[in-house]
């Protein structure tokens, strides 16, 4: 996982970047805990047992009141930020716990993300190279989730180059590639946080009274970089402006306060984001995110789901700044920063980075991977507690070993159908037909609506129209879903359905100019 998500995707897909990734992080989790639930004495979660639990039943309580099931259940097309998601990441925390039981396997989860990360940084510099006609990305579909990578992974790569050991060369010649990967992506985002975690690499390096000044003194830098790039020039690079965020960032918590305990449902913001907006910050845009993780995060689960993760991240730091210096074995040789503090800085970093961006499986599968690497580096240091009675009455229990296959292929199942299928439905998809892609991934809007605009190509004009108003009952974010489907039911003569459709577009997005000019030429807003 640690080598495929920075690395995977599948050219021949419309989406070949975020889907295929997406489906490593779920079909990882599942497959990942069903291996987990086949090891006899596994070690417990510790103090982190609880606050994910409780992380997990936030996420659910948020579906369960989801302005759009359908939409919470599979996510948005090139998203897919949905409940199946927000628990897999919960999962990579725990999976490495349960698995990785070595100083060395954790160093191969860490080596391994590094080389992907590398290599797709060195693809960034190749399309530098021949001049594409897009921002650098390394075949990640975006060049600030490649900014993401780097800055979780710059960390991990300078403080194995510290220890200065035959490795070094590999590791110097990483970090070089990775230097030039960010810079060829122009991600401000991701150099920020790049920045910030070898800032707190240093802060976890050092000791006592020193750790303090220095954190004191990498916050101010942090600062001043971010300061540089609101009052200078890279404001607008790229026509994407900063301050754009912070117009976003007030009706985000408008949106937020219409719906405070558990939000709108997983990766339904692009439907209610609408009502809120104040102004056009980006003419041409529509917004499905507030653009920074505590925000979006707030929006969809609430203040229930922020408090939930915000204690989980609470313990997992508190315990890799506590055991930051502890020897990663007994009998090991001293080294300036090991692997908890690596993953601590590693961890800063990516927090920077989604303070100003979102929650996405490219980028956050990642971070929950490391953290759940650092945090059985932790539970290894901390030793394993007595089992309670309970879990000594499971162990001994017949039918025990039995129960733990069946878990293992539940899990194994619950991959082929969240991961596998959606991989297959893109793939019919990808070659024109919808017909299959919408049988096998049935909740997808998107697929449903080229469905439509088949059959209606064809002739089948009542048929496509029942595939259109599918999509838009599936929770569609795209107003010109809607503005389609209004101009189909107008054909038909329902003008009132159609000023319904347009006047659906204007909620996603108040200043989607179509839906705009058609209700205009139509009687203005439906009526009741």
């Amino acid at each position: 996982m640690a080598l495929a998500i920075p690395t995977f995707f599948l050219p021949n897909l419309v989406d070949a970047f975020i889907l295929p990734r997406a489906s490593v992080v779920i079909a990882g989790a599942c497959l990942g805990a069903g291996l987990a639930a086949l090891v006899h004495g596994r070690p417990s979660l510790g103090a982190l047992r609880w606050p994910l639990l409780a992380a997990a039943a936030a996420a659910l309580l948020a579906f369960a009141f989801s302005s759009s099931w359908p939409l919470s259940l599979v996510g948005g097309y090139t998203r897919y930020e949905s409940l199946p998601m927000r628990l897999a990441y919960l999962g990579l925390l725990a999976v490495p716990v349960w698995l990785l039981r070595s100083e060395l396997s954790r160093s191969a989860v860490i080596v391994a993300f590094v080389i992907g990360t590398a290599l797709a940084s060195l693809e960034a510099i190749a399309q530098w190279w021949i001049h594409v006609p897009f921002r650098p990305d390394g075949n990640l579909g975006n060049a600030n989730l490649l900014g993401a990578l780097i800055a979780l992974a710059m960390p991990l790569s300078v403080a194995r180059l510290l220890r200065f050991d035959w490795a070094s060369p590999l590791w110097l010649l990483c970090s070089a590639v990775m230097v030039g990967g960010l810079i060829v992506s122009t991600s401000r985002g991701g150099a920020l946080a790049t920045l910030a975690g070898c800032l707190a690499l240093a802060v976890f390096a050092a000791r006592g009274r020193a750790a303090a000044l220095i954190g004191v003194a990498a916050t101010a830098v942090v600062g001043l970089a971010l300061l540089a790039i609101l009052f200078s020039p890279l404001r607008n690079l790229n026509g994407d402006p900063g301050p754009t965020r912070l117009h976003l960032y007030p009706d985000a918590v408008r949106m937020i306060s219409a719906s405070p305990l558990v939000g709108w449902g997983e990766d339904a913001t692009g439907l209610v984001f609408g009502r809120f907006l104040t102004g056009d910050w980006s003419p041409g845009v529509t917004f499905d995110r507030a653009h920074s993780g505590p925000l979006d995060l707030a929006a969809t689960q609430g203040l229930v789901g922020l408090v939930a993760l915000g204690i989980v991240l609470v313990v997992l730091l508190r315990g890799l700044w506590r055991y930051r210096h502890a020897p990663p074995a007994h009998g090991s040789r001293p080294v300036r920063v090991g692997t908890i503090g690596a993953v601590g800085a590693a961890c800063i970093a990516y927090t920077v980075w989604v303070a100003f961006n979102f929650d996405w499986a490219p980028a956050t599968g990642p971070f929950w991977l490391l953290a759940g690497t650092g945090w059985s580096a932790v539970r290894s240091i901390q030793g394993e507690e007595l089992p309670s009675a309970n879990e000594l009455f499971e162990r001994a229990r017949p039918g025990g070993g039995l129960l733990r296959v069946v878990e293992a292929l539940a899990l194994a199942l619950v991959a082929v159908g969240l991961a596998a299928l959606p991989i297959l439905a893109e793939a019919w998809y990808s070659e024109g037909r919808s017909d299959l892609a919408v049988q096998v991934d049935p909740l997808q809007s998107q697929y449903h609506r080229a469905f439509g605009e088949r059959l209606i190509g064809q002739g089948s004009q009542q048929q496509g129209l029942s595939e259109l108003r599918l999509a838009a009952r599936l929770g569609s974010t795209d107003p010109s879903l809607y503005v389609e489907l209004g101009d189909e039911e107008l054909r038909t003569g329902d003008v009132a359905q159609a000023r319904a459709d347009y006047q659906m577009a204007l909620t996603i997005d108040p200043y989607w100019l179509p839906a705009k000019q058609r209700l205009a030429a139509n009687g203005g807003l439906a009526t009741a």
